[in-house]
Parts: C-alpha cells; sequence; structure tokens
C-alpha cells in the first residue's frame, strides 16, 4: 500500500485520468496543463510511476478507446475503482490541509 500523501507526480497522474483514459505523452501534456507548467514528467519518471500505480492497483492499462487511433505502440491507462477512491481520499487531505493552512495565514 502507498502511504499517504501521494507523491505529488502520482496525486497529477491520477488526476489527469480521473476524466478518461490516456495514453502516456496525453498524461504528460495534461499533468502540464493542470499544473500550469509547474511539473514537468520526464519519460523515466512518467514510466516509473504508471508502473508503481499499476502495480498497487489504482491504475491499468486499457484497449484503445475507440475514438482513438489505433497504435500499438501507446498504452492507455485508466483509474481503477481503487485509484478513484484514493485519489478522492487524497483530494479531501490536501484540502484539510488548505484549510488548516488559510486559517492560520488570513
Amino acid at each position: 500500500m502507498i502511504p499517504s500523501p501521494l507523491k505529488p507526480q502520482w496525486f497529477q497522474i491520477l488526476l489527469a485520468l480521473a476524466a478518461q483514459p490516456l495514453h502516456g505523452y496525453a498524461i504528460q501534456r495534461a499533468v502540464l496543463a493542470q499544473t500550469d507548467d509547474q511539473m514537468r514528467l520526464w519519460p523515466a519518471m512518467l514510466y516509473r510511476s504508471l508502473g508503481t500505480l499499476e502495480d498497487e492497483g489504482l491504475i491499468e492499462t486499457v484497449p484503445t478507446p475507440a475514438e482513438e487511433p489505433t497504435d500499438e505502440r501507446r498504452l492507455y491507462y485508466a483509474l481503477t475503482d481503487a485509484g478513484r477512491d484514493r485519489l478522492r481520499q487524497e483530494t479531501e487531505l490536501l484540502a484539510r490541509w488548505v484549510r488548516a493552512a488559510e486559517a492560520e495565514l488570513l
């Protein structure tokens, strides 16, 4: 079991997959977009992270979505139910931390 809180790159990968299955390059682009270009996942980090998240049962490889062109080199990843639950838990944890920080700063 991966301890909480998740590593930032793991959280961002799960968040990127919350809406739909994506392949590796699309995950990289989604993470850049959702972090305002502040987190760049280089291929070695990305694929090592995907392997860990898959080993932990938080994501899984899925068939290429019907609307996407078939490319044997692309693996698509999707959240599992456990991954969606973990993302929800992590989001709640981070929200509590933000509320606590805001209370101290305001």
